[in-house]
């Protein structure tokens, strides 16, 4: 099959990922990574994924919880100052699980050309990202809010537990264990602000990332957009990386284990308490036995949608490096991921 069907009317790239069984990972790349220059997209290309950054944050946080930096079931006051409604503060597995009694308010997290604000500046109130300081104003556990501000509370806990910026300590977490060269969390830093083995991501990414267009094919100002909080979608990947990010994590939602999750942090990815179809970073559907695990990303520029069959040994993704102007269920991504599981019969 055609893994890259027609492009949207606007001129950019669309990539597509997908992994069936043990067979090698099937990668096609089609249009220009940046409209202005009419310069191919290819595998190598990073493009912005969005909101899919929080499948990363969890998997990192995951990791460190394994190994003791981090407990997913303490009150996260413990780590980050934070002014609660209640008696009691979210946890990391609430937060990550939208379920940390943090709502984003109205006009939160626009995003920007320049380099984005930095997270305890957000987490304080004192950037333009969130207006006012972030706060618990519901209890936590008690209700699902999908919340960026709720990230930024585990993005803060990362740094204070592990002495290091975010986007470093994932760096090792995520990027270094899998070898992948075009995979990072970047919020528009230069690549000389960057000390440590982080700098040759950020260098490739500033040099090489797809620009974003809006849905009549404008590259977007400044090339690309950077969002407060690289916890919740500051993520940036190739689709040679997702490749192999996606035959990981598969491995260890289908209960094989990967080198990122063993089969019980697979579990703990997709553990779903309340039934509300909300796991940690990730989204669950599907019938009874045979679920579909789902991330996906909607920004400035670009979208993206990425689907784990753990019953099926499969999984896709598709990225564009365009805004289409309407979500994932009727753009050019939610009908190529559509032919994909149609074609492989894994609904």
């Amino acid at each position: 099959m055609d893994l890259c069907p027609p492009t949207p009317a606007a001129p950019s790239a669309l990539a597509t990922v997908v992994l069936a069984g043990d067979a090698p990972p099937a990668v096609g790349v089609r249009g220009p990574a940046d409209a202005a220059d009419g310069v191919p997209a290819t595998s190598a290309t990073p493009f912005h994924l969005c909101s899919a950054a929080k499948t990363l944050t969890a998997v990192g946080v995951l990791r460190l919880a394994r190994r003791g930096v981090l407990d997913l079931d303490a009150d996260v006051r413990d780590l980050v100052a934070l002014d609660v409604a209640g008696p009691t503060g979210p946890t990391l597995r609430q937060l990550l699980g939208h379920r940390g009694g943090v709502v984003d308010p109205a006009g939160a997290f626009e995003p920007s050309a320049g380099p984005a604000a930095a997270t305890a500046d957000v987490l304080a109130g004192s950037t333009a990202a969130h207006p006012g300081p972030v706060r618990v104003t519901a209890e936590p556990g008690a209700a699902f809010a999908y919340s960026d501000a709720g990230y930024c509370v585990v993005e803060r806990a990362v740094e204070v537990a592990t002495g290091r910026a975010f986007a470093d300590a994932l760096h090792d977490e995520v990027a270094t264990p899998l070898g992948l060269t075009a995979t990072g969390f970047w919020s528009g830093e230069p690549a000389d602000a960057v000390i440590g083995p982080r700098a040759e991501v950020v260098t490739r990414l500033a040099a090489s990332a797809a620009a974003g267009h809006d849905a009549d094919g404008r590259r977007v100002a400044g090339r690309r957009m950077h969002y407060a909080g690289p916890a919740a979608s500051g993520l940036w990947s190739s689709p040679d990386d997702l490749a192999v990010l996606l035959a990981d994590l598969g491995r260890a939602l289908d209960g094989r284990g990967g080198v990122l999750l063993d089969p019980d942090q697979g579990a703990a990815l997709v553990s779903d308490p309340d039934g509300l179809g909300v796991g940690l970073g990730v989204f669950l559907f599907g019938p009874t036995g045979r679920p579909c695990v789902m991330t996906q990303g909607w920004g400035v520029g670009f979208q993206c949608q990425i689907r784990w069959y753990p019953a099926a040994h499969g999984a896709v993704a598709v990225v564009i490096n365009a805004d289409p102007g309407t979500g994932q269920d009727a753009s050019v991504v939610g009908a190529t991921v559509g032919s994909v599981v149609d074609g492989r019969g894994w609904r």
